[in-house]
């Protein structure tokens, strides 16, 4: 039972590719190749050392449960029940995607749990970020209520600015949070699907803007983005493929809270 639930920790920690191969992995925890296959196997008995090596290697793992204790082979911590979108019903865990997205079911509801960008979204050019790391501790978390299990590098950003704001439904105003999925750049030659995809964030040097897209031109590498607001200090504009770093099609909006 023991070693089936090793086994089974290792099929996990590869699908996720946290290691290409159980070679690969032996490797990284500092295993001699054959002698880790003897503990995964039976021959060796499972010490402390062994289950402390793969805790630090991948905090989420429940060592009791490899053990035989009870529980759920990973360990969560989940924000509130406030944070996470109202009222007081269960929440429990539910899925997580190769990209650390995290879904929970809680009623008849979905909830879905991303890495939230410690820097905003703005509607101009003015930020001072030089990269997105995906692997950062320091990012928070936000919660999206959601339709299903999504796949996909997901992220939230914060929206700051006035230049996507109109006082419409579909703007967007300062205070407002969305939930964005990245095109990674191998699809970028394909075309970007900007009518069912109209808003982005776009980042660059050391800018990330939120912009509607509304022309491409694939044969030269360019893409052109507008801002809603018509001031005219919002003109469009035309970037160069070349000098975008990600881009991030807007999923879903979360309203700024409001206080009347």
């Amino acid at each position: 039972m023991v070693n089936e639930k090793l086994r089974r920790v290792i099929a996990w920690l590869i699908a996720q590719d946290r290691a290409s191969s159980q070679r690969d992995l032996a490797l990284m925890l500092g295993y001699n190749p054959s002698a880790f296959s003897q503990i995964v196997n039976g021959r060796v008995p499972l010490s402390e050392k062994f289950l402390n090596r793969l805790a630090t290697f991948e905090p989420r793992l429940n060592t009791a449960w490899i053990k035989g204790k009870g529980g759920e082979m990973l360990v969560f911590s989940t924000p509130d029940a406030e944070q996470m979108g109202g009222g007081q019903e269960a929440m429990t865990f539910y899925a997580e995607n190769k990209y650390g997205a995290r879904f929970y079911k809680q009623g008849d509801r979905l909830l879905m749990t991303v890495r939230h960008v410690p820097y905003a979204a703005f509607g101009r050019f003015a930020n001072d970020s030089d990269r997105l790391d995906r692997t950062s501790d320091d990012w928070g978390y936000e919660t999206y209520e959601v339709d299903l299990v999504a796949h996909g590098h997901y992220l939230s950003f914060d929206i700051q600015g006035d230049s996507m704001d109109i006082g419409t439904r579909e703007s967007f105003e300062a205070g407002d949070k969305v939930l964005v999925r990245e095109l990674e750049r191998e699809h970028w030659r394909e075309g970007f699907r900007y009518e069912d995809h109209p808003y982005w964030v776009v980042v660059f040097d050391s800018s990330v803007l939120i912009k509607q897209m509304v022309a491409q031109d694939l044969e030269k590498g360019t893409l052109t983005f507008h801002s809603l607001n018509p001031s005219p200090e919002y003109a469009d504009f035309t970037l160069d493929l070349d000098s975008i770093r990600n881009l991030f099609y807007v999923v879903k909006k979360k309203p700024r809270e409001r206080t009347f």
